[in-house]
């Protein structure tokens, strides 16, 4: 079977990443990636992966009418291309690896007659918007993939519930050796101006608002009295969003009013994360609701110790105090404690680095996340020969 991955933007963050992941590792269908030019494509072709080049819109949310309606326009003209490319093509379904994407996918099923199903990577919106969405969803979506409980419960109406698979996101298990683990560590931390010695905190992610990293901050400020050959990487880029760039300058500001300008490191976007992981001694995730959390599991898969919030979805991928540590959304002091639990008892960091890999190995390996959604598609493909036409199938959720 070909599936057409359509996603509505070149840019890469987590939620490209995991498309590609997933693409390479089918085993049973023919991926073709969708997207307009740019970084995306070039990086699934550098994987040799099938691929379109599709002009898009990207629409952001917002609550000014006249906004709004222009970026309506522009996603109805981007839902008529694709529409238009998938009568051409001869793709069995179409799988859309945003809620923007699958908005675009469903307003035309009537003209392409082609199940499509979402990936919803993020909380789905709520009032108005939210509204309009599950409607479109309802009418065009034949299956809805969450990456966790919270991203399904948050799509909220009984009926399109019945439609949702749960999978969660999954890594390529890199099983690196004890020698290229100290190589890599040796050779960033020397990059980054730091010692074996050196105890390195790094936060990895997406430069929001959402992500906290100026909590981060806080908590390192605190810290760094008592430990002054600690240093915090701060690794990501602020994209999308002007308010993203404003909060990147804020957290700059902050660092030089708390002097910290040799201790705080802004490392902008980097591709080597497993890599910066085997580097750092502790990976803090200071997010307000995580969707998921996949540099949780790219960190745990290298037996790096982590701390992260309690709320997303990152209760499903830590179990506390076995294979990670978790404190409130926003309590800096806790994440204080909890830095200084693993930082000062060797006892601890040893469980963690052990219990890490293996819940990774277990539960959240690239592969097993690939079957789980080759099983979806065999599913709407096999529904009567393409029922869904007619009406909407669903399937059970994936425990």
């Amino acid at each position: 079977m070909k599936i057409a991955f359509y996603n509505h933007t070149s840019t890469i963050s987590g939620a490209e990443i995991s498309l590609l992941l997933t693409a390479k590792h089918l085993t049973k269908a023919h991926p073709i990636i969708y997207a307009p030019d740019g970084e995306l494509l070039q990086k699934a072709r550098s994987e040799g992966l099938e691929t379109v080049h599709l002009p898009s819109f990207r629409a952001r949310m917002t609550k000014n009418p006249f906004v709004l309606g222009w970026y309506a326009m522009g996603m109805l003209r981007a839902g008529w291309g694709l529409a238009r490319a998938m009568k051409k093509s001869r793709v069995d379904l179409i799988h859309a690896n945003s809620i923007r994407a699958g908005i675009m996918a469903s307003l035309f099923r009537w003209y392409h007659r082609l199940p499509v199903v979402w990936h919803v990577r993020d909380m789905p919106p709520q009032g108005l918007i939210g509204k309009c969405i599950r409607k479109i969803a309802g009418s065009g979506a034949q299956a809805l993939i969450g990456i966790s409980r919270p991203v399904i419960k948050g799509i909220g109406e009984p009926y399109l519930q019945e439609r949702c698979h749960l999978v969660h996101n999954g890594v390529e298990l890199r099983e690196m050796n004890q020698d290229d683990r100290l190589a890599y560590r040796k050779r960033i931390r020397s990059e980054m101006g730091a010692s074996d010695e050196t105890q390195v905190l790094a936060i990895i992610g997406q430069i929001a608002p959402w992500k906290r990293q100026e909590d981060a901050i806080e908590a390192f400020a605190s810290l760094v009295r008592e430990k002054p050959n600690a240093v915090l990487w701060i690794v990501g880029e602020a994209k999308f969003r002007e308010e993203n760039d404003r909060y990147l300058d804020t957290l700059k500001k902050k660092v030089k009013t708390l002097r910290l300008e040799d201790k705080v490191i802004f490392t902008g976007f980097r591709e080597d994360v497993l890599e910066i992981c085997c580097a750092a001694d502790l990976l803090l995730l200071c997010s307000d609701h995580e969707p998921f959390g996949r540099v949780i599991i790219e960190a745990m898969s290298q037996g790096t110790p982590v701390v992260a919030t309690r709320g997303g979805g990152v209760p499903e991928i830590i179990q506390d105090g076995v294979s990670g540590l978790m404190y409130e959304i926003g309590n800096v002091e806790e994440l204080q404690h909890r830095i200084r639990d693993i930082l000062d008892n060797e006892t601890l960091r040893s469980a963690l680095r052990r219990n890490g890999p293996k819940r990774v190995k277990e539960k959240f390996s690239i592969a097993h996340t690939s079957q789980k959604i080759e099983l979806i598609y065999d599913q709407l493909l096999a529904a009567s020969n393409h029922e869904y036409l007619d009406r909407p199938r669903t399937g059970e959720m994936l425990k």
